[in-house]
């Protein structure tokens, strides 16, 4: 049985590129073209060609798509002040140690676009609710004003993928959890991440304390034929943790002294 408290959850180091690309790509596969999951949760990927992996071809969101992303990000790691972020689950094994899962993404202030989703997503919600309050009908739990925090407060979040074989193991929470801790000691007062929005991985973040779910796209990159990189956007959801779920988050019970004494070391910084 898997024990998630076998797992150390460490910073990304860069001779952790390969396996990281390989978990990556085979985490994804097994989350989006593998019909028994997909089946399951929904939000298979086969409903757009262009993206299915061909390995022999080196198309769609292949092997490759991956390790080229991977190759370039790692190079951010411990540079561009600190703001490329990636930790990993590291398992100890018996004949050795082997990475079963991250969480990456960029500790810098959302894109304008970003911050505006939600702009205008509150002044809707205002409107609605004055709609509704004239006549007579009570407003429902999506109608709730977005508690932002400042643009520069808010940083984003990205991937979380664990081995197909290490999942519903707690490992997921243990990282996001580790996340939300570098984004308090940095300064941050809340974090967005985005899910696709046919499956089912808004329930993890609901769970983590996300919320405040919008309307998004998603951009997702893949190979033509021709051996170029192109963009494919899907529909998406862009999740909120607002200063007082950041927190949360990062000091949950069940890890309060050791997430204390992380943000302690770093008190200062920003």
């Amino acid at each position: 049985m898997i024990n998630s408290y076998n797992i150390t959850i460490r910073k990304a180091r860069r001779e952790d590129e390969a396996e990281l690309a390989e978990l990556a790509y085979t985490a994804y596969y097994d989350r989006f073209f593998n019909d028994e999951v997909t089946n399951k949760y929904g939000a298979s990927l086969k409903v757009y060609p262009e993206l299915i992996p061909d390995e022999e071809k080196d198309t769609g969101q292949s092997r490759s798509t991956f390790r080229d992303y991977w190759k370039q990000a790692m190079t951010k790691l411990g540079a561009d002040n600190g703001r490329f972020l990636c930790f990993v689950a590291e398992a100890n094994l018996p004949e050795g140690k082997k990475i079963v899962g991250f969480r990456k993404g960029y500790a810098a202030p959302l894109e304008d676009k970003e911050y505006e989703r939600y702009e205008k997503e509150n002044k809707i919600r205002l409107l609605m609710r004055r709609k509704n309050a004239y006549l007579g009908i009570n407003a429902y739990n999506d109608l709730r004003p977005i508690p932002l925090p400042a643009k520069n407060k808010i940083a984003g979040s990205s991937s979380l993928y664990i081995a197909p074989e290490y999942k519903r193991a707690g490992i997921g929470a243990r990282l996001i959890q580790r996340y939300a801790q570098e984004l308090v000691k940095m300064g941050f007062e809340g974090m967005m991440t985005s899910c696709y929005i046919k499956n089912d991985s808004q329930k993890f973040l609901r769970a983590q304390g996300g919320d405040y779910f919008i309307r998004c796209d998603i951009p997702v990159v893949y190979k033509k034929a021709d051996g170029s990189s192109a963009v494919r956007n899907i529909d998406g959801l862009m999740c909120l943790w607002d200063a007082a779920g950041l927190r949360k988050l990062a000091f949950r019970k069940e890890n309060t002294a050791t997430s204390q004494k992380i943000f302690d070391s770093g008190r200062g910084r920003n």
